[in-house]
């Protein structure tokens, strides 16, 4: 392959923008050291993560697994089931808490409790 072009990958990666963010997680895998599965020639390591995909000598779903990797801001730990439940007790918000609301039925105004949208949801 004397020359890589997008339309040589897109064969292997048929969306645009997946293919940049596979071929940049190629090129940084090649850049800490990973040994390169194309005949190598004095190619910037962009150009030859391309030809590796273009080439399918890379496993796409483990590239794809790294990327993702890359993106996420935290990672999954195993919690206890005590701190779950901690969590979703701690969770509880609600926009209305407080407001005042009007029955369609009647001329009476109440304001929301806690307890009260709590109540409803378990009668429902």
């Amino acid at each position: 392959m004397a020359r890589i072009t997008v339309e040589d990958c897109e064969k292997v990666v048929e969306n645009r923008f997946e293919l940049v963010i596979l071929a940049a997680q190629r090129a940084r895998q090649i850049f800490a050291g990973d040994k390169v599965t194309v005949e190598k020639k004095d190619e910037k390591k962009p150009i030859v993560a391309l030809r590796e995909i273009a080439a399918r000598t890379v496993f796409m779903d483990k590239l794809r697994e790294k990327a993702i990797e890359r993106f996420r801001s935290f990672t999954f730990e195993e919690e206890s089931d005590e701190n779950l439940e901690k969590l979703m007790e701690d969770d509880t918000y609600s926009p209305y808490i407080g407001m005042e609301a009007q029955s369609l039925e009647s001329e009476s105004v109440s304001i929301v409790d806690e307890s009260e949208l709590d109540a409803n949801i378990i009668d429902e």
